[in-house]
């Protein structure tokens, strides 16, 4: 199991962060990852656009300042590789901006180097599997974050729930916990 303290950039997707404001646990998210932590300017624009419509808990983010800096941009020699993948996926009648974020955040990884991706949208797994970009899930990051006792076990059992099919329940949330102590424990000695 990958864990976010294996690397020195914590990139992320819109929907992780969303999962986290659903379950009221931003504050604590941003306290684990902290200057680590960063989004992509597509990510930043679609946070802001979904913290006035349907999620607006979106607004911690601002108010916590996080993540920190300002939101990072694909340099020009990756705008156009951007757009070329984001348009031989793109199905007939998709929304103009559909999955900007998660090609933006990929390509940032890789272009950053030591960089993980907290990322669920399975488009965006596909490119981060193609491309070679260490990926977790946000469920993988809310039992990472019990195992290292930046959340409580109700607390990330929440965030785990919110962020996996309705099959995968408390066993799955008690082994991949287990999955993380080991790995933590791995890089701690």
């Amino acid at each position: 199991m990958r864990v976010t303290r294996a690397f020195e950039r914590v990139l992320f997707d819109s929907s992780a962060i969303i999962t986290f404001v659903e379950a009221e646990e931003i504050v604590r998210l941003s306290a684990y990852v902290g200057a680590k932590g960063a989004i992509t300017l597509d990510v930043e624009q679609e946070l802001l656009r979904l913290s006035q419509t349907r999620f607006p808990g979106l607004i911690a983010l601002q108010r916590l300042g996080w993540p920190p800096g300002d939101a990072l941009s694909l340099p020009p020699h990756l705008l156009q590789e951007a757009e070329d993948i984001r348009r031989v996926e793109l199905p007939p009648g998709a929304p103009a901006d559909k999955n900007r974020g998660e090609v933006a955040t990929a390509l940032m990884a890789q272009q950053l180097g030591n960089a993980i991706v907290v990322m669920d949208d399975e488009f965006g797994k596909k490119i981060c599997a193609r491309r070679s970009v260490p990926r977790m899930s946000t469920a993988q990051l809310a039992a990472e974050m019990v195992a290292a006792g930046a959340l409580d076990d109700d607390s990330g059992f929440e965030v785990f729930d919110l962020a996996t099919p309705d099959h995968v329940g408390r066993a799955e949330f008690e082994a991949s916990i287990e999955a993380a102590r080991v790995e933590l424990a791995r890089r701690a000695s």
